[in-house]
C-alpha cells in the first residue's frame, strides 16, 4: 500500500520529534543539572573568598592587636628592665666593690705583715717637694692618693702622691744642687687654696673683701679625700671640701682660744681630737658639730696626740707599779665602777672594721698627748681625765714636741731637746720613789740638735727619729752598752732644719718628712721629702 507524502511526514514527525525532544530535554536537563551544579560552586567560592578575606582581615587585626600587645609588653618589660637594671647593676657594682676592697685589704695586710717581720729597713729618698715657705704639717689619707701640706704662708697644697713617686716632674738643676744625688723627682702640684679665717658679713667694711689667712698648724684628711680639717691661729677649725668645690669651708668649729696645733681623726671618721696652744684637748662630733668632751688637765701647749694601739698586752702591770693612783683604774679595768662607765658611754661596735685592718687595732678609748713643757699624758676618753702623767725625769730639759706609742702600745717614745729619745715602759713607768723613769734613753750626737719628730716601726725593733741635722733610724737591739756597733743609721735627704713630722703610709712602703717649726722655735729648709722603704 502506497502512503501519501503527508502521511509519511506525519508518521515520521512523531517519532523524530519525540526523539529530538527527548534528546533536547536530556541535553537541557544535563545543562540544567550542570548549571545547578556549577552555580552553587561559584556561590560557595565567592562565599569562601569573602570568608577568607574576612579571616585575613581578622587575622591582620588580631596580629596588629598582638603586635600592639607585644609592643606594650615590650615597653612594660623595658620599663621593668630599666626599673630593675639599676638595682641589679648596683648590686653587681656593690659585689665588685666589695671584692676589690677585699683584695686591696688582703694586699695591704700582706705588705704590713712583711713590714712587721722585717729584720731591717732601707729608707731611700725619692722625691723632694720644694716650698717657698716653712711646712708646719702634712697629711696623707689611707688611700695615699693625694698628699696635703700646710704652710706658714697660709696655703694648703695638694700633690699627686704616686705621680710624684713615678717622676712625672723632675727637679731642676738649681733645686737639686743642695740635695743628694738619689733625689731626682719633684712633687706634682695639683691645687692649692687659702686657709681662710671666716668672718661675719657684718664685719666686712666696704664693697671689697680680702680674705685673712692663717698659718696652717694642723691638718687631718678623710680616708677617701672627701674633706679635710685645718687648724687656725685663732683657735677655730675649718672643715673644707676637697673633691667638690675644692677648698670651700663647709663648717667652722669654734672651741679653742689659741692656735690649733694638732688634729687627730678617729677610725670611724665621725669624731676627732683637737689640741691647742691653750693647753686644752677637745673631742668633737662630726655629725653634729658639737663638743663631746674637754680635757683640761694639761700643763702646757699640746704638741702631739695619738690613739693607743690595742695590739699590746694588758696594762695591769702599770697599775701595780703605782697602786695608790686610783685614776688608773678606769684605764686598766680594775675599778668596780669601770663597768658602769663603759655601759654609760655609747661606744659604737667595730663591725665596720675589716679583719686584719691595722687601723682597726686602735683603742679609741685611750690616747697619748705631749706638751711643750715636756709632760706626757695618757687619757681615758670614758672618764675625760688623764690616768697617767709622766713629767720630765731629773736631768731632762722640760721640753717635748713629739711623742708616739710603740707599735704594740706597751711603750712611749718622747723626743727631747738634749739630742735623745726617752722610752717609757707602761710596765714600770715609775721608780720606787714615784719619779718617772725611762726604760732606756736613745742618745744621738750632741750636735744633732733637738729631736722634733718620732715614729715607731712595726717590727718593734726600730724607731725613726728626726733631729735638726738628720733623720736617723735607731735599732733598739743595739742599745746595750756591750754592743760596739753604732745603734743608728742616717737616712739621707733631710739636713739642716727642724723636722715638723715623720709619717709612713698604711703599707709602710713609703715615708714622708717635712721641715717647719710649727710656730715654735726653729728654722726650716722649706721642703718635704718622700722616701721609699725597702724591707730586708
Amino acid at each position: 500500500m502506497a502512503l501519501e507524502e503527508d502521511d509519511i511526514f506525519k508518521e515520521s514527525d512523531i517519532p523524530l520529534g519525540e526523539d529530538e525532544d527527548e534528546e533536547m530535554e536530556e541535553e537541557e536537563e544535563e545543562l540544567n543539572s550542570l548549571e545547578k551544579v556549577n552555580e552553587p560552586e561559584h556561590e560557595n567560592e565567592d562565599e569562601d573568598m569573602e570568608e577568607d578575606e574576612e579571616q585575613e582581615q581578622q587575622q591582620e587585626q588580631e596580629q596588629g592587636a598582638d603586635d600592639e600587645e607585644d609592643e606594650e609588653e615590650n615597653d612594660v618589660d623595658g620599663t621593668r628592665d630599666t626599673a630593675d637594671s639599676p638595682a641589679t647593676s648596683v648590686s653587681t657594682k656593690e659585689v665588685v666593690i666589695d671584692d676589690e676592697a677585699a683584695k686591696h685589704q688582703a694586699f695591704y695586710n700582706s705588705l704590713i705583715m712583711k713590714a712587721s717581720l722585717a729584720d731591717s729597713y732601707d729608707i731611700v729618698p725619692k722625691v723632694a717637694i720644694p716650698h717657698a715657705t716653712g711646712i708646719n704639717c702634712f697629711a696623707l689619707p689611707k688611700t695615699s692618693k693625694w698628699l696635703f701640706t700646710g704652710g706658714e704662708d697660709g696655703f694648703i697644697r695638694k700633690y699627686d702622691f704616686f705621680a710624684s713617686i713615678d717622676g712625672e716632674i723632675q727637679l731642676t738643676s738649681a733645686q737639686r744642687h743642695s740635695l743628694v744625688d738619689l733625689i731626682t723627682n719633684a712633687g706634682v702640684l695639683l691645687a692649692y687654696w687659702d686657709n681662710e679665717i671666716p668672718v661675719k658679713r657684718s664685719s666686712i667694711k666696704g664693697d671689697t673683701y680680702e680674705p685673712k689667712l692663717s698659718p696652717v698648724y694642723s691638718l687631718a684628711v678623710e680616708n677617701n679625700c672627701l674633706w679635710l680639717l685645718g687648724g687656725l691661729s685663732t683657735g677655730g677649725i675649718n672643715l673644707q671640701s676637697i673633691r667638690h668645690n675644692e677648698g670651700r669651708i663647709v663648717h667652722h668649729f669654734k672651741g679653742h682660744s689659741n692656735s690649733v696645733s694638732v688634729l687627730q681623726l678617729n677610725q670611724r671618721q665621725d669624731q676627732f681630737l683637737s689640741g691647742s696652744w691653750d693647753n686644752n684637748i677637745i673631742q668633737w662630733d662630726l655629725n653634729t658639730g658639737n663638743q663631746i668632751a674637754n680635757f683640761k688637765d694639761s700643763t702646757g701647749q699640746i704638741s702631739s696626740i695619738q690613739y693607743r694601739p690595742s695590739g699590746g698586752i694588758s696594762l695591769d702591770q702599770a697599775q701595780q707599779a703605782q697602786p695608790d693612783d686610783d685614776d688608773m683604774d678606769s684605764l686598766f679595768g680594775d675599778d668596780d665602777d669601770d663597768d658602769d662607765n663603759r655601759n654609760n658611754v655609747t661606744d659604737k661596735p667595730k663591725e665596720n672594721n675589716q679583719p686584719g685592718d691595722p687601723q682597726s687595732e686602735v683603742d679609741e678609748n685611750v690616747f697619748l698627748s705631749s706638751s711643750v713643757d715636756g709632760s706626757l699624758y695618757v687619757w681615758d676618753v670614758r672618764t675625760h681625765k688623764h690616768v697617767l702623767r709622766l713629767k720630765p725625769p731629773k736631768g731632762t730639759p722640760p721640753w717635748c714636741v713629739s711623742a708616739c706609742w710603740s707599735y704594740d702600745g706597751n711603750s712611749i717614745f718622747a723626743g727631747r731637746r738634749n739630742s735623745c729619745v726617752e722610752e717609757f715602759s707602761l710596765k714600770m713607768p715609775f721608780n720606787s720613789s714615784g719619779d718617772p723613769t725611762p726604760a732606756r734613753t736613745l742618745k744621738f750626737p750632741s750636735v744633732s740638735g733637738a729631736v722634733t719628730a718620732v715614729s715607731a716601726l712595726p717590727n718593734h725593733n726600730h724607731v725613726v727619729c728626726g733631729s735638726y741635722d738628720n733623720i736617723r733610724i735607731y735599732d733598739l737591739r743595739l742599745h746595750s752598752d756591750s754592743q760596739k756597733k753604732t745603734p743608728f743609721l742616717i737616712v739621707p735627704g733631710h739636713h739642716g732644719g727642724t723636722v715638723c713630722d715623720i709619717m709612713f703610709d698604711p703599707t709602710y712602703r713609703y715615708m714622708i718628712s717635712a721641715s717647719g717649726n710649727r710656730g715654735w722655735q726653729g728654722s726650716s729648709i722649706e721642703s718635704a721629702f718622700v722616701y721609699e722603704v725597702g724591707i730586708e
